[in-house]
């Protein structure tokens, strides 16, 4: 999960296009600049509000979204019934 703000994003941490996990270091998945997610495998980079791949050998492919918002300070998982 990535929050900015008021807020929250969360994603399957798996790279779409190697399947391996996206944190360089535990719980850390942002570059230097906390512009993007970063692959760690390969360098590629994830739009953070969409998922979508903006550099890198998957460019268009987008992380798997988990369903995520804000509630009084606490992310709640918006997972159906």
């Amino acid at each position: 999960m990535v929050r900015q703000g008021e807020r929250v994003y969360g994603y399957v941490n798996r790279c779409p296009h190697t399947g391996a996990p996206l944190d360089w270091m535990p719980d850390q998945f942002l570059d230097a600049e906390g512009e993007y997610i970063i692959c760690a495998v390969h360098g590629a980079l994830f739009e953070i509000d969409s998922g979508r791949c903006v550099y890198g050998p998957c460019v268009n492919s987008v992380l798997e979204a988990i369903p995520v918002f804000l509630l009084q300070e606490r992310v709640i998982l918006d997972w159906p019934d």
